[in-house]
Parts: structure tokens; C-alpha cells; sequence
């Protein structure tokens, strides 16, 4: 007969294949290590930036300053804040356009009725002059000038321009607890501007 083989025989020759089956893995030498990060710097050692108001103060922002224009001029500038509500500017534009059309208007005294149609008639008779509105916003106000804007583009006896400018703006430091007291440190700030010129055709 035979030798019978145990299971237990039979299943270590089995592990023991695959033991030598499997490939030998070898170590590869370490690589070289660099130098160890350098220390963070304590917040002492690393300069500061210095604030921008001293102790005890804070910055007061001035309104924004309106263009100077010469007394002779027909345009009138309208700044618009954050605050200001669109239809009290949109007043003022047409107020505006309206006073300069009837300083612009000839004046009809002593012209009997024939004549003061012949006036209405001409090209010029009944047109817009020189005169001009002017709204003028910075930062987060040019969203509102630019609605502005649109609403007059949509009128069908007003032209629009629209430009844009940097504008300056000064900014006061005042010491806390002192409503009226300024020092004597002012600065100045540059804001992208929007400015929207509005004429009758």
C-alpha cells in the first residue's frame, strides 16, 4: 500500500512552495536627507506694519467734494451717495434739463402770433441749449449712477455720456470722544469714479 500523506503534511509542503514561489524584496539604501526646515520666526522678530490710526483715534471719512466749474457754466454737478434714493436723483437730473431749456427758450415778448409761430417752427426753436446735468459717484455708488444712466438712455430727448475718473477723497483722523476735534493728520484715497452727462437732444 501507498503511504498516506496527513493534511496537515500536505498543506505546510503547499505554504512552503509558496513561501520560496515569492520574490525577494530587496532594501534599497536610504537617500541623503535634506537640511531640516527652518525654524518659524516668532511673531517679535518679523517687522510690523504700522497701523494705520494711533492709539485712541479713528478715521472719519469726509462727503465727496464736488468739482469746481466756472460760475458762467451751464452743467450742474450731482453727486450721488450710497444713501440717496434713485428717484430724488433722477428729479434733480430733470430739473436740471428743464431749467437749462428754459433759460434757453427766445423770449416772446412783443411778437404777435404769426411770429411766435414762426419761432416754434425754426430748428432751434424748441430744442435743449447748452445746458447739461452732471452725476458724478465713486465706489459703491457708480452701481447707482449707472441705473441712473440706463433710465436716461431710455428717454427718448435725452443723450447720454458716460466717462470714467479717479476721484480723490480725504479722510480725517479724529481722537475718540472728541465729536468736533481734529488732528492735525489727513489722508487722502483714490476711488474709481463714474461720471454720467446727461443733455437734451
Amino acid at each position: 500500500m501507498a503511504p498516506t500523506r496527513s493534511p496537515t503534511q500536505g498543506q505546510a509542503g503547499k505554504d512552503g512552495s509558496r513561501q520560496n514561489r515569492q520574490p525577494k524584496v530587496e532594501k534599497l539604501p536610504r537617500l541623503p536627507q535634506g537640511e531640516p526646515n527652518p525654524p518659524p520666526r516668532s511673531s517679535s522678530t518679523e517687522p510690523r506694519i504700522p497701523p494705520n490710526t494711533s492709539p485712541g483715534s479713528k478715521i472719519q471719512k469726509r462727503a465727496l467734494a464736488r468739482p469746481q466749474q466756472p460760475v458762467s457754466s451751464k452743467s450742474k454737478y450731482i453727486c450721488v451717495g450710497t444713501k440717496c434714493s434713485f428717484m430724488s436723483v433722477v428729479s434733480r437730473v430733470r430739473a436740471q434739463l428743464d431749467k437749462s431749456l428754459k433759460h434757453n427758450a427766445p423770449s416772446t415778448r412783443g411778437l404777435n402770433l404769426n411770429q411766435r409761430v414762426d419761432l416754434l417752427h425754426r430748428d432751434n426753436g424748441t430744442k435743449g441749449g447748452d445746458g447739461e446735468a452732471v452725476v458724478l459717484g465713486a465706489g459703491k455708488a457708480i452701481e447707482k449712477v449707472l441705473a441712473v444712466a440706463a433710465w436716461f438712455t431710455e428717454q427718448s430727448d435725452c443723450a447720454v455720456e458716460v466717462r470714467t475718473k479717479t476721484v480723490r477723497v480725504v479722510d480725517d483722523v479724529v481722537l475718540e470722544g472728541e465729536g468736533e476735534g481734529f488732528e492735525d493728520e489727513s489722508r487722502v484715497r483714490k476711488l474709481s469714479g463714474l461720471e454720467v452727462i446727461v443733455r437734451l437732444r
